[in-house]
């Protein structure tokens, strides 16, 4: 299947869903480019919809207020479940405060790590009887298949791919090595050799002391938010801060990894971004399994498009792709 077909299957699919005017809630306003990447391909792909948007929000929205049109559409990505629960209480809470409207979840990996927080959380969904839950990948759909019973659920593919880009340089290197520095990079992936190649993540993680500051007002707005604004009666976009500027985050992204030839990438969306722009690009697996589930489903027959269980079999594959040149 080609990145095209996966476009115009998503797009298949949702516009047989959302038939109205909608809100669109817990968009991102924090630094991983994968996230405004998702976010980006959702916009790109509402833009061919005869309906508007009346309303967004991240997860700073005011509870208190009242959403006007009947649907009510939530951001995709790989945070549906216990490892993120800021966005999964969310969702959660969304769906309780509203059960007459129409609820669609954009794509999203599933994955929890306690049995008893997923029967609770399907509790909370199967209250609801208008949900739609969009299943990143096979596993995934299974498991809200399972669990989530009276929830529609779809296969449908990452929402980053709905967008297109193009690289803004020429290369100047020949491998980089994207690796990741939080709790999904999984303990197989530290290296005891790279071999020189730079072992680098997303560039808004490289942090300067500003970008740490910057982090730790973020989690205090969360918090803070919420309580002034539900006691104000108004909403912002996203609470106290200002807009972070998506389209800057995303040009970060494709300067850097215009920059090289081939990437290793244990970041998901620094793999799709590397097809997107047409750059060959291994996928290592994370922690729980999230990549490895999002390939097989979708992207092992791409052009491009390579996968290995850890940085070292990456690096192998590199290694022979660059024999076979």
């Amino acid at each position: 299947m080609r990145l095209e077909e996966i476009k115009l299957d998503i797009e298949s699919q949702l516009s047989k869903i959302i038939t109205e005017d909608y809100v669109l809630y817990d968009i991102p306003n924090h630094k991983n480019i994968g996230d405004q990447l998702i976010y980006q391909g959702e916009l790109d792909f509402l833009k061919t919809l005869p309906y508007k948007c009346c309303d967004y929000s991240s997860v700073t929205f005011n509870f208190s207020r009242k959403i006007q049109p009947n649907t009510i559409l939530l951001h995709g990505g790989g945070n549906f479940g216990d490892l993120y629960p800021l966005h999964q209480n969310f969702r959660e809470k969304t769906i309780k405060n509203n059960p007459d409207k129409k609820i669609v979840i954009f794509s999203q990996t599933v994955h929890f790590e306690s049995k008893k927080e997923l029967e609770r959380s399907a509790k909370v969904f199967n209250a609801h009887r208008n949900v739609t839950l969009c299943a990143r990948d096979t596993v995934s759909f299974d498991i809200l298949r399972k669990h989530f019973i009276n929830c529609k659920v779809i296969l449908l593919s990452d929402m980053a791919l709905c967008s297109s880009y193009s690289k803004s340089k020429k290369p100047k290197y020949e491998v980089l090595i994207m690796k990741r520095k939080d709790i999904e990079l999984g303990g197989i992936n530290v290296l005891k050799n790279s071999y020189g190649y730079p072992e680098i993540d997303w560039p808004t993680y490289e942090e300067s002391m500003v970008e740490s500051i910057v982090s730790f007002y973020v989690k205090l707005n969360n918090k803070f938010s919420k309580l002034y604004f539900r006691s104000v009666q108004k909403n912002s976009v996203f609470g106290l801060l200002p807009i972070r500027n998506k389209d800057s985050y995303i040009k970060q992204g494709i300067d850097f990894l215009s920059d090289y030839k081939f990437v290793i990438s244990t970041r998901l969306h620094g793999h799709i971004l590397c097809l997107l722009l047409g750059i060959p690009s291994v996928i290592i697996n994370n922690s729980y399994g999230k990549n490895k589930r999002f390939y097989n489903s979708w992207l092992k027959n791409v052009d491009n498009s390579y996968y290995a269980e850890t940085i070292e079999e990456g690096i192998e594959l590199y290694r022979n792709f660059q024999n076979e040149k």
